[in-house]
């Protein structure tokens, strides 16, 4: 009889141990939440890849990364968010930091999905004047996007011979000339005549693009229609500010050929138009 309870225990042992790894192993449901949080975390690590890092992404791949150990661990945070919400400080924390969280992510979705309603921007009528936002310079060489852009202009402008040109954007740092400057030698280059190029130097944002554009259309009596060039990512602030300044301008979106990069630089727009919301 005891050599039978022996064999008993015995048998008993393996399956014990496959229901224990079994328990163990991680359900479908929180291993595709991994997969999916760090799916993310590679959407936004890539253009680091390229050079490309910015508050944007930074935030980004931070939040998916805490997303997965969140899913990987979470039997144990379950108990955690428990243990709190039966405390009273602990309940009005969780509602206070859960509340903000989903107030701020459902903000930056919807504003996510507004951007990407210009990232294909064309006027709908033909346009006499592009106001074109400057980029980064690399000492006299423009940058990849303003490139684009200035590709962009250079299509329309040959496209549409009545048009004229306002190359907007100073001189920032590592630049050895105005951003407008650089614009104008590289279409000039590409057979645009010089007469239809006008230059204004001054600028260092976005706003300052606008306005001082604005008042030099005024001193040369440039006419309308009017159409904003920048980045795809960028049409759809840089209209909302337009009309601020009183512009009634279309987009022209010059397409930021590197797909990996446009996630990041979409959030970082949703993220300037929270910023410009609050302080215009």
């Amino acid at each position: 009889m005891r050599k039978a309870h022996t064999g008993a225990s015995k048998a008993e042992k393996p399956s014990r141990r496959a229901s224990e790894a079994k328990t163990r192993r991680l359900p479908r449901w929180r291993l595709l939440l991994v997969l999916l949080s760090l799916l993310g975390f590679c959407v936004f690590f890539a253009p680091v890849l390229g050079g490309i890092l910015n508050i944007a992404n930074l935030a980004a791949m931070t939040g998916f990364l805490l997303l997965a150990v969140v899913f990987l661990f979470w039997p144990g945070f379950l108990r955690l968010l428990l243990r709190l919400w039966a405390k009273r400080w602990g309940k009005a924390l969780l509602l206070l930091v859960g509340g903000g969280s989903g107030v701020l992510v459902l903000t930056l979705l919807v504003l996510f999905c507004l951007v990407a309603t210009k990232l294909h921007a064309v006027p709908k009528e033909n346009c006499s004047t592009l106001i074109v936002l400057g980029c980064q310079v690399r000492g006299t060489t423009p940058s990849l996007l303003l490139r684009y852009r200035i590709d962009a202009v250079a299509a329309y402008l040959t496209a549409h011979p009545e048009a004229v040109a306002v190359l907007s954007g100073g001189m920032g740092s590592g630049e050895n000339i105005s951003e407008a400057e650089c614009m104008y030698r590289s279409l000039t280059e590409q057979g645009i005549s010089p007469e239809r190029l006008y230059r204004e130097a001054e600028s260092t944002s976005t706003q300052e693009n606008l306005r001082f554009s604005k008042a030099l259309m005024e001193r040369e009596g440039l006419r309308g229609p009017v159409a904003i060039v920048s980045s795809d990512f960028h049409i759809y602030r840089a209209l909302q500010m337009a009309e601020d300044f009183g512009l009634n301008a279309q987009g022209l979106a010059a397409s930021s050929k590197y797909r990996f990069s446009r996630p990041t630089y979409m959030l970082r727009e949703a993220m300037a138009l929270i910023q410009y919301a609050f302080a215009p």
